[in-house]
């Protein structure tokens, strides 16, 4: 059996501006979905994934490529298995342009880190991206056709972000699909080179001594609402709209350089300027980018010493706070903790494959 595993992201800086050009500062984390694979005992391919309770489903590929579920799938887990459809059908047609035939496989796939069985919710880790491209390192794996990482170091993130972006039809920046292909951290923006392809990121030296606090906000939000509601503010008042992306994507690139440079004051006002840009972009576009319960986690956080923001499209899922040095980082905890939050153990992720340009 063989396996293959790809990091979750956190946003450190940068949401809603990236989708514009704008650089943001995304790291992976050590929350990983793996996928194993072996030998199908018959010529079907099987997929089990019990994260979300799909076992021994039994499918085929047509001629073309595509994936054909059994028809007695219910819509419900039709859904469930979008992405893995979406990314598994991509990997097969680009293999198969490549001549190589894959025989019948049995898939299992895990993405249980990313979902959290105290309050049974999605952690907003970027699974679906991290799941993307750890189907494609199984795949590769299973037919003995080598990535070449060393001859292109941007392969993976590249087969592995055409196949998100089909599956959301063509929606999101790519900056999960990143983090999930590479690790560590990286410095990314949407920008094309004179092939049309995403111009890789670029690597940022981890700032592993940095105090960070990663906090669950108490329940998950869709991405695909959030960024929608952005975007209607774009069509119906593209000055405002420009201006308020302008705003986020100097403070941005403001809060890469002070995390390069390691200048934590820097850093530090960048983070909240941009919690604060956040907030006027969720009021004017009418998105609970900044609900209640981020501005509760952000007063709690300033009032302990350290400053807060959402890491994401916001509402839900997961916020992330920063202190000036290790005392500060427990008091803010403390604070947390007192109030009824709940902060996840969370890591840098360093062991996926590819090297961006540095």
């Amino acid at each position: 059996m063989l396996q293959a595993r790809a990091p979750g992201k956190l946003i450190l800086i940068g949401e809603y501006a990236v989708l514009e050009g704008a650089p943001a500062l995304v790291a992976a984390v050590n929350r990983y979905s793996v996928v194993s694979i072996s030998p199908s005992e018959d010529e079907q391919f099987y997929l089990d994934a019990p994260t979300i309770r799909m076992n021994n489903i039994a499918f085929r590929l047509s001629g073309s490529g595509s994936v054909w579920f059994p028809g007695n799938l219910s819509g419900d887990q039709q859904k469930r298995l979008h992405f893995f459809k979406v990314t598994f059908e991509y990997a097969m047609q680009y293999l198969h342009g490549q001549g190589v035939r894959v025989s019948p496989a049995r898939l299992l796939i895990d993405t249980g880190a990313f979902f959290d069985e105290k309050i049974k919710a999605k952690l907003g880790f970027g699974s679906s991206a991290a799941l993307t491209v750890s189907v494609i390192k199984a795949l590769f794996n299973y037919t003995g056709l080598p990535l070449r990482e060393e001859e292109d170091p941007g392969r993976l993130f590249r087969l592995a972000l055409a196949a998100h972006r089909r599956a959301q039809n063509g929606m999101g920046s790519g900056i999960d699909v990143a983090a999930s292909s590479f690790g560590g951290v990286l410095s990314y923006r949407v920008a094309y080179d004179n092939r049309a392809r995403q111009i890789m990121p670029q690597a940022v030296p981890p700032w592993t001594e940095l105090p960070m606090l990663c906090v669950f906000s108490g329940g998950s939000e869709s991405t695909r609402r959030m960024v929608g509601g952005v975007s209607r503010l774009g069509k119906k008042n593209p000055g405002l709209y420009k201006r308020l992306m302008e705003i986020l994507g100097t403070v941005s690139g403001q809060g890469i350089a002070a995390y390069t440079q390691r200048d934590i004051g820097g850093f530090m006002e960048a983070v909240d300027r941009y919690h604060r840009a956040m907030e006027r972009l969720g009021m004017e576009s009418g998105m609970p980018i900044i609900s209640p319960v981020h501005r509760q986690l952000a007063e709690t956080v300033r009032k302990a010493g350290g400053v807060y923001k959402p890491s994401g499209a916001g509402s839900g899922d997961i916020g992330l706070a920063f202190t000036r040095d290790e005392a500060t980082r427990r008091q803010v905890l403390g604070r947390l903790e007192d109030a009824g939050f709940r902060c996840v153990d969370i890591a840098i992720d360093r062991s996926a494959g590819g090297k961006p340009e540095r």
